[in-house]
């Protein structure tokens, strides 16, 4: 029988006797297991899509009857025949699987060009099989399910955005809360960090697939996560063509932050405020060194100025750093709150400048680029993202005399005068020498300009 004449038998049986089919024959274990059994029976014909021509993560879509098993790391996609391949029901751009496949692999994460780190993430694999080449569900969701890895650069500030949160925020914003998460190499201190972006994609618990060994069962379902570009969206190649503005909208709803707008300098005698400038300061390298020169500048110039960590824990009395043991959760409430404050935003090369997102539209964004040929690598991650969220942005390319690299090196050497051939070597050798040893001592003649015109963008 077919499940719509086993539901139509039992409401007549119902409205005779009083009584559902099949309680009269089952208690209500085997009642559910007999539904069930019944739903999975009607295997409908499965719609595949997926893009693997796309330079930084693989990704795809599949809608029918789709189990899920995490200890294995399987996707079934469920056929109502045995012998489907991949060239059956897969679209023209999957172009990396051969037609007659009827498995491949992905890795679910989005540092595809990456090998280093791309080998460190778990593959998944999806397969088309008919009800009995594949287990059985267990658990039955009414929601679609996102299948990714937690795991690669996972715990560096600027790659939590640019390779989890902005990816899903892409991938789920159109769902409406209704997905869930099922994760690879999930890392529990990370949902509670960042609980209340999580909360704000889905409704549901995030599973961790590789602690679950239960066959989960959707009718869709996303392997993978889209990912455009570095800290930013492409709203014409997203769904419902969400773009960093709507991110931006969509962190100032989660961390109730009140600022959409920076200040506008006209307005400056009418609201009895000056604008507030932001230094994000920084622990070990790529340090100011010169900073009380940098804020006695911004404070001639008519800037109201702090300077600042951000993701320091907060001190209580005696000057001791309080421990509250909520995986960093309270700290980013606090950033997002202290960045939205704020005009316009200064800080050396660094994952600290990602607390951008936070800032509010019309803000300006200073980005000093420490030497090192590191001026396309500085715009690319810092600097088209605030444009794509209506925000300014000027970027300052220190000189050789700024970079306390000449205090290592004399002058002349290759460091200062062809970077190429170290960044041709190897990047660990760039991060080496240019990222890990390098301080900045700003040429304040030479700086000053910048900060006015960080002041006249605001007008």
């Amino acid at each position: 029988c077919s499940l719509p004449l086993l539901l139509l038998i039992g409401a007549v049986q119902f409205l005779v006797i009083g009584m559902s089919f099949p309680s009269l024959l089952m208690d209500s274990s085997r009642r559910r297991a007999f539904f069930n059994n019944a739903e999975e029976e009607f295997i409908p014909e499965p719609q595949v899509s997926c893009d693997f021509n796309d330079t930084r993560s693989d990704y795809c879509e599949m809608a029918g009857a789709i189990r899920i098993r995490g200890s294995t790391s399987e996707v079934f996609v469920m056929t109502p025949r045995r012998g489907t391949t991949a060239g059956d029901v897969v679209g023209a751009n999957a172009t990396w699987i051969a037609a007659n496949a009827t498995s491949w692999k992905m890795q679910p994460y989005t540092r595809k060009g990456e090998a280093r780190i791309m080998n460190g993430i778990t593959a998944v694999t999806v397969r088309l099989a008919d009800a009995d080449e594949a287990p059985a569900c267990e658990v039955m969701h009414d929601v679609p399910a996102v299948v990714y890895s937690n795991g690669g650069y996972c715990g560096n500030y600027y790659h939590d955005f640019n390779d989890n949160i902005i990816p899903l925020f892409i991938t789920t914003r159109h769902l409406g809360g209704e997905v869930q998460l099922l994760v690879k190499q999930k890392q529990a201190w990370w949902f509670g960090k960042y609980g209340e972006i999580v909360g704000g994609l889905t409704r549901h618990e995030a599973l961790d697939l590789d602690g679950d060994a239960r066959v989960h069962c959707y009718r869709r379902a996303f392997v993978g996560l889209r990912s455009h570009k570095d800290l930013s969206i492409d709203p014409r190649r997203a769904p419902n063509n969400v773009s960093m503005v709507d991110f931006k909208r969509f962190l100032m709803w989660r961390y109730a932050l009140p600022r959409e707008h920076a200040i506008r300098t006209d307005d400056e005698v009418v609201g009895g405020r000056r604008p507030r400038l932001l230094i994000i300061t920084r622990r070990s390298r790529r340090r100011f060194m010169n900073l009380e020169d940098i804020v006695a500048a911004a404070e001639e110039l008519g800037f109201e100025v702090t300077a600042s960590d951000l993701m320091s824990p907060p001190k209580k009395q005696g000057g001791e750093a309080a421990l509250v043991d909520d995986g960093g959760q309270a700290r980013m409430a606090d950033a997002s709150a202290t960045v939205n404050a704020f005009d316009v935003m200064l800080a050396v090369h660094g994952s600290g400048l990602t607390n951008l997102v936070f800032l509010p539209m019309n803000a300006v964004v200073v980005q000093v680029v420490p030497l090192g040929r590191m001026e396309g690598l500085a715009m690319d991650e810092y600097g088209v993202p605030p444009r794509d969220m209506n925000m300014r942005y000027i970027q300052y390319n220190i000189t050789a005399e700024e970079s306390t690299l000449s205090e290592l090196y004399p002058p002349g050497h290759p460091v200062f005068l062809d970077p190429g051939p170290i960044h041709k070597q190897s990047w660990s050798l760039v991060k080496d020498i240019y990222l890990g040893k390098q301080d900045v001592r700003l040429d304040m003649a030479r700086f000053r300009p910048v900060l006015q015109k960080a002041l006249d963008l605001l007008r």
